[in-house]
């Protein structure tokens, strides 16, 4: 019995000293830090940041090691720098590297236009998401199906509006690293061999028209004045809507087409009319690579509208030109087109969404921004629109940049329903069409007008 009692005693005496204990450890846990105490913790490592991988898949992003590689290759054989373009990918590549090692880069090359259009769709579909989506005349249709989560502000406030697509909303979902818009390019040769003053581009529509006439009249079937392309394609409409948005009007939109407006027509027929100044076929083909050889290799083409990236082919070729802002009709509005932008955006359907936005940071950095800069293509940054210190010498990104400071512009208008058909019949029966026939420009876009209500219906 003396036995029982004394071990009894024993139990308790522990499971007091056990509770003291676990007493003692809780309160220290919840009192104030003391000098002692300070040192204790900040000798304790701190947990490190998570290491855990991030898969992220983007296009038009930045450049695989094998691209990389073959970059420097080719560089190095042609006995030459790397390229603006490949500076400014492959320092996407490494800064995101250098600043995210946590992050598992899948950089996929998806093609361009409708290959990459249709490749990205098929991948959402099929719940394999890409971390960024990207392109140029169908994202506006993304935003406006609401594919693409809204932009943080951060990167909404340090880019110029004209590189922003907006939802339905007018909230931004996506934003271009990139892009132009049209010009008017110039050969002072040819305008002086016609007499007329290199120093002194047409300003207006008439101006123009009236130059490209005497530039043909005395080339005698050699030397052509020049007009409006009218490409059956996104290249003949993204160089016509210019046109058409310095009367105030456009093709319409959303459910509507608007090709019977009365300026619709007028713009139409001026294009007919710059036609006549084109070698026979070159304006209105599928392919435009002939009108930009007679244009910056072989001088007979006098006037070109197109984006910066103009200047390199001509610079290239030694070709004394010129470029200003594109003529205006009497009475008419400020108006182009933003062309060869890549936009990029996030789907809403994405996975890390902070992670996506800081890849498209990234793109967007003040540095690598001056890549894109020197390959003579305006950058988004409000920075290098407001300032020409990084290009006081470059005439195209003066001209380029002024406009943009003066007006926001944007792509291609998009159609709620059956964009992709209506745009092709937009290319191959209305522009191309005015400008391959004779047929009545009122009975083409009544024509035109009719067969598109019914796609909108």
């Amino acid at each position: 019995m003396k036995k029982f009692i004394a071990l009894l005693l024993a139990c308790v005496m522990v499971f007091s000293f056990s509770g003291c204990a676990k007493e003692q450890t809780n309160d220290e846990t919840n009192a104030p830090a003391t000098e002692g105490a300070a040192k204790t913790d900040a000798e304790t490592p701190k947990e490190e940041p998570s290491t855990e991988k991030i898969h992220l898949v983007a296009p038009k992003l930045g450049f695989t090691e094998e691209q990389i590689k073959l970059e420097k290759e080719n560089a190095e054989a042609k006995g030459e720098d790397l390229s603006w373009s490949a500076k400014y990918y492959i320092g996407v590549t490494e800064k995101i590297a250098n600043d995210y090692p946590n992050y598992d880069m899948e950089y996929v090359d998806w093609g361009w236009a409708e290959t990459l259009d249709q490749k990205q769709r098929a991948s959402i579909l099929s719940g394999d998401v890409p971390s960024l989506v990207a392109g140029e005349t169908f994202m506006p249709v993304y935003a406006a199906s609401g594919m693409l989560d809204p932009l943080p502000q951060d990167i909404v406030d340090m880019v110029n509006p004209s590189f922003l697509i907006k939802n339905p909303e007018g909230v931004p979902v996506a934003v271009a690293y990139k892009s132009s818009i049209f010009m008017l390019f110039y050969n002072k040769t040819l305008m002086k061999n016609a007499g007329l003053d290199p120093e002194s581009p047409p300003k207006t529509w008439e101006e123009w028209k009236e130059m490209s006439r005497i530039i043909t009249e005395k080339g005698e079937g050699k030397v052509f004045g020049g007009g409006v392309p009218s490409f059956p394609h996104a290249g003949g409409s993204l160089r016509a809507t210019p046109f058409f948005r310095q009367m105030g009007v456009d093709f319409g939109g959303g459910t509507t087409v608007s090709l019977t407006d009365p300026k619709m027509i007028e713009t139409l027929q001026f294009i007919r009319d710059m036609n006549a100044y084109l070698p026979a076929g070159l304006g209105n083909s599928a392919d435009e690579g002939p009108l930009w050889t007679e244009f910056q290799e072989n001088e007979t083409v006098a006037f070109a509208v197109n984006g910066s990236w103009q200047q390199a082919g001509l610079e290239a070729n030694g070709v004394d030109w010129g470029v200003t802002e594109l003529p205006l009709p009497e009475g008419g509005v400020t108006g182009n087109c933003m062309v060869g932008a890549v936009y990029v955006g996030v789907p809403t359907q994405a996975e890390n969404k902070e992670d996506c936005f800081n890849l498209i940071r990234v793109l967007l950095d003040t540095e690598l921004q001056k890549n894109v800069v020197y390959e003579t293509v305006p950058s988004p940054l409000n920075i290098y629109i407001d300032s020409d210190a990084e290009y006081a010498d470059n005439k195209t990104l003066k001209v380029a940049t002024e406009a943009l400071k003066n007006g926001t512009y944007a792509g291609l208008t998009t159609f709620d329903k059956n964009d992709a058909q209506i745009w092709e019949i937009i290319n191959t029966k209305v522009l191309a069409r005015t400008t391959m026939t004779n047929d009545s420009i009122e009975d083409i876009c009544s024509e035109a007008q009719s067969e598109i209500e019914n796609l909108l219906k």
